[in-house]
């Protein structure tokens, strides 16, 4: 399940880019989408007689998902979808951080190389560049989209078991209300035909994808729903290279390379030991 919403997600770009034709400049995009699938969450709820039952530590985690969509859903206004996919990804150095600091899980010569192996990957995908001039605003909510998913998800995996909509809702609420500076920052006008476009493809297409993906958070450990949604690298640096004339050259490969190889490294690693 997590696999094919990693594949959807890769997409993600797609519906932004074009809603940003209409009009919805930078976050409006995002926000219109995400106000869309928490309006869906809610008459899920409603329809289904089901309360918001979430702990301190769901909450909060889901409140970071919901900031995680919503920078990314403007970092790909701000900068290259390849760089914003990618730098997002460095969520498997993060993710191996936060496992081994604070659920105590044991740091292995593969965590340290999944760490390594992400941020060569990502000073070989900023085009072999270090320092604050490398960085655009884009990347920048790109990284910090990456932080907040794998802290949202190691919250999400080790709070209670709330109902997967339930997340869904409270993610895609955050994601709204961080949205709100961010669309009044990019400003522009925002028509109502394309507002509510935005609003229709956020109940279609983001709903399913959230709860799909939060199901999967809850079971499963932050570095391997990492694994799992690493399918989102291919599906989004594919598509974004083939279909948009950005930047894509050796380098941009090879830190795409190492980048996966980071988010599959331990997961395979402890496949291995396991056969």
């Amino acid at each position: 399940m997590a696999g094919v919403a990693a594949a959807i997600w890769g997409i993600w770009w797609i519906p932004i880019r074009y809603l940003e034709t209409l009009g919805l400049h930078g976050a409006w995009g995002g926000m219109a989408m995400s106000a869309g699938a928490c309006a869906l969450a809610v008459i899920w709820m409603v329809a289904r007689r089901q309360s918001l039952r979430l702990d301190a530590r769901a909450m909060i985690g889901a409140a970071l998902v919901g900031v995680a969509i919503s920078t990314y859903s403007t970092a790909l206004n701000h900068t290259d979808v390849v760089r914003a996919v990618l730098l997002f990804y460095l969520a498997p150095a993060w993710s191996k951080l936060i496992e081994w600091r604070f659920l105590k899980l044991p740091w292995h010569w593969v965590s340290t190389l999944t760490v390594a192996a992400a941020l060569l990957g990502a000073f070989l995908t900023l085009g072999g560049k270090v320092g604050g001039g490398a960085l655009n605003f884009g990347d920048i909510l790109a990284i910090i989209c990456g932080v907040a998913w794998a802290a949202g998800a190691t919250l999400v995996f080790t709070g209670g078991k709330p109902s997967a909509v339930s997340l869904t809702a409270v993610t895609t609420f955050f994601a709204v209300l961080v949205a709100v500076p961010f669309a009044f920052f990019d400003g522009g006008g925002v028509g109502g035909g394309a507002l509510a476009l935005g609003v229709g493809l956020g109940a279609a297409y983001v709903f399913p994808i959230m709860v799909m993906t939060l199901w999967a958070a809850q079971r499963l450990s932050p570095a391997t729903i990492t694994f799992l949604l690493s399918a989102e690298i291919l599906t989004g640096v594919i598509s974004g290279a083939v279909l948009l004339d950005e930047p894509f050259g050796l380098m941009q490969i090879l830190g795409a390379g190492l980048i996966v190889f980071a988010a599959t490294s331990e997961i395979l690693t402890g496949l291995r030991r396991a056969g």
